[in-house]
C-alpha cells in the first residue's frame, strides 16, 4: 500500500533527518519517495504491527503532518482501533476537514 502525505517545512536539516530516520525505522515502512511537496510512503501491511502504527501516527502528529491518509487503514480489521473517537488523533484523521491521501 502506498500513502501520499503532504510534508510541512522542517526547521533544520537535522530535524528533517530525524523525521526520515524515524519513518524508515518503523516496521512495515518499505521506503519513501518525494513527488513535489508530497511524500509517497510504501507500506508492507503484513509487517506493520500495532506498535509501528502507533509510532507512525505519533511521528506524523509530532511533525504536524495530516493524518487523514491513515484513515484508509482504519477500514482494515487489524487497525479498526484507529477509529476510536477518544484518541488524540481521531479528529485529525476523521474530522470533516481531513483529506484522504491513500493511493
Amino acid at each position: 500500500m502506498e500513502l501520499r502525505i503532504r510534508l510541512q517545512d522542517f526547521y533544520s536539516p537535522g530535524d528533517e533527518r530525524r523525521f526520515f530516520d524515524g519513518l524508515l525505522a518503523l516496521a512495515g515502512v518499505q521506503g519513501c519517495r518525494g513527488e513535489g511537496r508530497d511524500l509517497l510512503v510504501a507500506l508492507d501491511l503484513r509487517r506493520l504491527n500495532r506498535d509501528a502504527m502507533r509510532e507512525l501516527v505519533a511521528l506524523l502528529w509530532r511533525y504536524r503532518i495530516a493524518l487523514a491518509p491513515l484513515r484508509a487503514l482504519a477500514g482494515k480489521a487489524r487497525f479498526a482501533w484507529l477509529d476510536d473517537p477518544r484518541a488524540y488523533w481521531h479528529a485529525a484523521m476523521f474530522g470533516s476537514g481531513a483529506r484522504s491521501g491513500a493511493g
